[in-house]
């Protein structure tokens, strides 16, 4: 047996294979027994989720679509007083003893915010000529021809003069795409709406605000948003998101939920505080995204919202996570319900599904705690929740087995849903790509003995699971290669034959966050990975009943995850009306297509399929954004029948919808 380097450069160099394979490629052969009589078991249409966290660029910069980074001023300044993403205008070349800049700690907008603003003094002397004077951002990417709305709250004290707001070449007397001139009449806070046109497509514009005239000014609360964001969020963004059809959307975490304090991401925006990620790095984070922003999200995506709220972290209580329960469900006659109808939102959002904290069995979370005191904390967190929404769906946090067992001695009356987590990356496969590759097979005993405990604790089925983050976890490139997506495939065929406790699940994350991110965005560029491509195959071909199969083929073994590992990974499942049937396939073998003889009982099928696969020439090739489609799907119109063949593709995901003659 050849045994995996740990590079799939290497693996790709020394054209190694799964199992004792020749070193000729060639074409293997497996046949697939359906028997379309016989339902295995039901799949939930709820089962292909999504998740956001708050992490890095997971939403600011990426779904957010807000340009301005460090809008509010918080983050520390620099030696001369400008505060992180600020710089000053025109540059530091040349002296001007006009010009002083102060991280103010005494004057923000709001007043009450205990916030910080950017205070420019430009002093009136004899070198207070008609120079260019001000502060700028770079990096703002911008398009020809599109509009762009923005604002900045302003106060000044003995001003004479006028500011320009400006979108400009990133370069010494550089083009300005399109400015608009404001003119601060009070010396209270008043905020100044713009308008900018950008004349030219430029993904490293500055955005400029230029002060021309003497005295002294505070600038807060810097606003740009594209004309067109969708619910405030960035459209090429959302567009991917809208592709894969969440059934639901999970957020704000994850790690950060146990972080999270929701009261934070509510009311006006610009009085909203800035807070420390301590869960990712102690990044400091804007509250612009906060419940109404998610569930309009959510409404624009027409998703369900699934909240995680903290459990114990950081001071946060039950009666906090009640609040949100009513501020979310509540009718605007309760106290919380009319803060959300203060905030433009009269009808209640009807959240159904809760999380209750996050991995708290884990020292890196904050409240981290042991099983039976998480059990008891979810009791008491279920009873206040409960008592504002009766009908709200509770998921609890889920680990081994022993865990679980103890939550659901303490709390299984009050569980509808217990969340499980699984990663795998180069730890756990210990150099061995076939272990990452049989791990989602290797996973079967633990569904098992789920099975069994949940009938044990819970006889009337009313608890399911979610598995709500799920990914490999491999350093880029290899991450947004075709082994992320074998990987990606093999679990959610688990997911599905699993169906009868798997409820939902979610890959981990959604958008950036880290690399496992399966939309990849920057500033101006985004790309979708090979894991992405596979979800929505899956998702857009997703049955309500799965058929009875029976799958022979090549094995290969592994050093940790078990002997006679199936190279072919391969599931039948039936849509709702019974029109049509999905054979979704997973051709492990790293170097051989695979003939696959297919034989259905029961159903006369049609004289043709349409043959959906996802391959790459190479093990090491993958999508970037120098190369965001080397890894992309394929569509062909192959024969079929009750009796057919296909050949599927080396390292491929594949899906062949038959077409159903008289379906019953």
């Amino acid at each position: 047996m050849c045994r995996y380097p740990k590079s799939l450069v290497l693996l790709q160099i020394l054209v190694l294979t799964l199992g004792n394979l020749p070193l000729l490629a060639q074409t293997k052969s497996a046949t697939m027994e359906i028997d379309a009589g016989t339902v295995a078991n039901s799949i939930s249409p709820g089962l292909y989720g999504q998740f956001v966290e708050v992490m890095f660029g997971g939403v600011d910069g990426s779904l957010w679509d807000e340009l301005i980074r460090n809008r509010s001023f918080e983050e520390p300044p620099n030696e001369i007083g400008l505060s992180r993403d600020w710089e000053r205008e025109p540059d530091s070349r040349n002296h001007d003893p006009a010009v002083h800049f102060y991280w103010s700690d005494s004057v923000s907008y709001p007043e009450s915010s205990n916030g910080h603003s950017m205070r420019i003094d430009v002093d009136h002397n004899q070198w207070n000529v008609a120079q260019r004077r001000g502060i700028s951002q770079g990096k703002v990417a911008v398009e020809d021809g599109k509009r762009y709305i923005g604002y900045v709250w302003v106060k000044s004290k003995s001003f004479d003069g006028y500011l320009t707001v400006a979108l400009e070449q990133d370069r010494t007397d550089g083009q300005t795409y399109s400015s608009f001139d404001l003119r601060p009449k009070s010396e209270g806070w008043t905020r100044y709406p713009f308008t900018l046109t950008s004349s030219k497509t430029d993904p490293l514009t500055k955005f400029s605000i230029l002060i021309h005239g003497t005295g002294t000014i505070w600038i807060d609360q810097v606003s740009l948003l594209p004309a067109d964001a969708i619910a405030g969020t960035r459209p090429l963004v959302f567009e991917k998101i809208k592709d894969l059809q969440p059934s639901f959307i999970r957020w704000p975490g994850g790690n950060v939920a146990q972080n999270y304090r929701w009261m934070r991401g509510i009311g006006p925006k610009d009085s909203r505080p800035t807070w420390i990620n301590h869960a990712w790095w102690n990044e400091i984070e804007s509250s612009d995204f906060g419940t109404d922003e998610y569930i309009q999200l959510c409404n624009a995506l027409s998703t369900e919202p699934s909240i995680t709220v903290n459990v114990e972290g950081d001071g946060a209580t039950e009666q906090e996570a009640a609040n949100w329960v009513e501020y979310a469900n509540g009718s605007p006659n309760t106290k919380y319900g009319a803060m959300r109808a203060a905030n433009g939102h009269p009808e209640p959002y009807h959240v159904k599904y809760w999380e209750v904290g996050n991995e708290v069995f884990g020292k890196w979370e904050i409240g981290h705690t042991d099983a039976s005191t998480y059990a008891r904390n979810f009791n008491k967190y279920a009873a206040a929740m409960r008592a504002v929404d009766p009908n709200i769906h509770l998921i609890a946090v889920g680990n081994d087995l022993d865990w679980n067992r103890t939550i659901l001695e303490i709390a299984a009356k009050n569980i509808d849903l217990i969340a499980i987590h699984f990663y795998y990356g180069e730890k756990e496969m210990q150099e061995d790509f076939g272990n990452l590759l049989a791990h989602p097979i290797a996973l079967q005993p633990i569904y098992d003995r789920m099975r069994k405990m949940l009938r044990q604790y819970a006889p009337d089925n009313h608890i399911r699971l979610t598995v709500n983050e799920w990914n490999t976890s491999l350093p880029v490139p290899e991450q947004h290669t075709m082994i992320s997506a074998l990987y990606a495939g093999s679990m959610l065929n688990q997911f599905e034959r699993n169906g009868d406790i798997v409820g939902s699940s979610a890959v981990s994350d959604l958008v950036n966050g880290w690399s496992g991110g399966i939309i990849q965005a920057s500033r101006d560029e985004l790309f979708v990975t090979p894991t992405y491509l596979v979800n929505k195959l899956f998702s857009d071909h997703l049955g309500t009943e799965r058929l009875a199969t029976s799958v022979q083929g090549p094995v290969f073994d592994t050093t940790l995850e078990g002997k006679d590992v199936p190279v072919l990974d391969a599931i039948a499942t039936r849509s709702a009306d019974g029109t049509r049937i999905f054979l979704k396939a997973v051709n492990k073998d790293l170097r051989n297509s695979l003939s696959l003889n297919i034989n259905i009982k029961g159903l006369s099928i049609g004289p043709r399929a349409e043959f959906e696969t996802i391959t790459a020439g190479s093990v090491s090739l993958a999508n970037s954004f120098a190369t965001p489609t080397a890894i992309a799907p394929q569509n062909f119109t192959i024969p079929s029948g009750s009796h057919f063949a296909v050949e599927l593709p080396r390292s491929s995901v594949s899906v062949v919808t038959l077409n159903v003659v008289d379906p019953k």
